[in-house]
């Protein structure tokens, strides 16, 4: 299966090939797709749930926004067609935050506006790329399985109370204090290797689309 960049999976995944502010020698493996800094919607679908003791948070972002404000890459070429990336994003973000809680059988719903603050985030990879008529086919080898975001909401300090409540109703010792901690992060799962991205043409300028094939027909030789 083939999709079009940019999709729901492949915010992160789409810039290990496509990214990076260049230096002034404009250094091979170094690209810049200056159309890929902006802002997109919706991106993360899926947030790994929070368990501490009988506490469990399952947190989920029906709506938000990411702006990627820049990126750096670093490609170098491997064996057999593959390269290796390091990635490193510097994004911020807002949206809506869900929070479904679990104590020991005894459940709420809590929901807040959430900020992703100015972070930056680095990613080291593997993947393939093939020029093909539509653009760049991207075929990622290795990612790491997930991403930590920070993130700000008044949900964390909610569930802290709600979790003192229901401790003590169960006589529990439950640090709700850690737990307000643990929901400063968003741990997001990454896609997983194996599945192919389209990067279209109409996404690079003519001397972007230069400059990777350059660096395509440098590493082939």
């Amino acid at each position: 299966m083939t999709r079009a960049v940019p999709s729901a999976a492949l915010l992160l995944a789409t810039l290990l090939v496509a990214g990076g502010a260049l230096s002034q020698a404009e250094a091979p493996g170094q690209l810049q797709f200056a159309r890929l800094n902006r802002t997109y919607s919706d991106v993360i679908t899926e947030i790994e749930p929070i368990r501490q003791g009988p506490v469990t948070v399952r947190l989920s972002s029906p709506r938000h926004q990411l702006t990627v404000r820049n990126h750096l890459l670093r490609l170098e070429p491997g064996t057999g067609g593959s390269h290796s990336a390091e990635l490193r994003v510097d994004f911020s973000g807002k949206g809506w935050l869900v929070a479904d809680v679990d104590v020991a059988g005894m459940g709420g719903r809590l929901e807040d506006d959430v900020t992703v603050p100015a972070q930056s985030q680095t990613v080291e990879g593997r993947a393939r790329v093939r020029k093909v008529a539509e653009g760049y086919l991207i075929t990622p080898e290795q990612l790491p399985k997930s991403v930590r975001v920070r993130i700000q909401s008044g949900v964390g300090s909610r569930i802290a109370g709600f979790c003192d409540r229901a401790a003590a109703l169960l006589f529990s010792n439950v640090d709700c204090g850690g737990l307000n901690r643990a929901l400063s992060t968003a741990v997001v799962p990454l896609p997983a290797a194996g599945e192919s991205y389209l990067l279209e043409n109409a996404e690079l300028t003519a001397a972007e689309r230069q400059r990777i094939d350059s660096y395509l027909a440098r590493e082939s030789r």
